[in-house]
């Protein structure tokens, strides 16, 4: 383990490809071998780095993984920025069902190249402390957006308790894209979305 006084943050290009590379190193390993199997060491050849320059940006293999969440967590805030433009929400209002559709589409995509990746956190939330934290934040991150769009535009939605409403509709949405992308079905995909938009459709619209 690093001295903590010794971690730097990098400001020059060429050390942030390096912190960058050792980060998407992490993954790649985590991915392949599972986070418990894999140590700094092992990243730290696979980048082609010395053990030493990955310990001076990173303390440990609990903090790179970390801040990797960090940044897989800020891959998915990007829907929201879907979400808020200005064509989107005309959309909203002139078909609801088509942008709940669209709604799913892009997290659907956004989920699919981190297949292998959440599969591992999902083994990590159970017993690292600050994974857990971390995917909860993230998750009511998600609920309070939702919430804002709900109160923003509360004349499309039927239901009076817009908070309980906002923690059953990221559920529902969340359940229908964590069924198409990590699951095996029996039923086509294609199928599966048309049915579940159809419902989130009907559960929570006025329309």
């Amino acid at each position: 383990m690093a001295d903590n006084k010794a971690i730097r943050e990098p400001r020059q290009k060429r050390s942030m490809e390096k912190k960058q590379l050792v980060i998407d190193t992490a993954r790649e390993l985590f991915c392949r071998n599972g986070y418990h199997n894999t140590t700094t060491n092992e990243i730290a050849k696979e980048a082609g780095l010395s053990i030493g320059t990955l310990y001076s940006y990173f303390a440990d293999k609990e903090t790179i993984l970390l801040e990797l969440l960090e940044q897989y967590n800020e891959h998915f805030y990007r829907v929201f920025d879907f979400i808020d433009t200005e064509e989107n929400v005309r959309l909203y209002f002139s078909d609801l069902h088509k942008w709940i559709r669209l709604l799913v589409d892009n997290l659907i995509r956004l989920h699919d190249p981190q297949i292998a990746f959440y599969r591992e956190l999902e083994v990590l939330y159970y017993s690292i402390p600050e994974v857990t934290a971390m995917m909860d934040a993230q998750t009511e991150r998600v609920r309070l957006a939702t919430l804002n769009l709900m109160e923003k535009y509360k004349e499309k939605i039927k239901c009076n308790d817009l908070e309980a409403a906002s923690v059953v509709a990221v559920d529902f949405i969340n359940a229908l894209v964590d069924r198409i992308v990590f699951k095996e079905n029996v039923v086509d995909k294609e199928r599966l979305i048309i049915s579940g938009v159809d419902a989130i459709y009907k559960t929570f619209t006025r329309e």
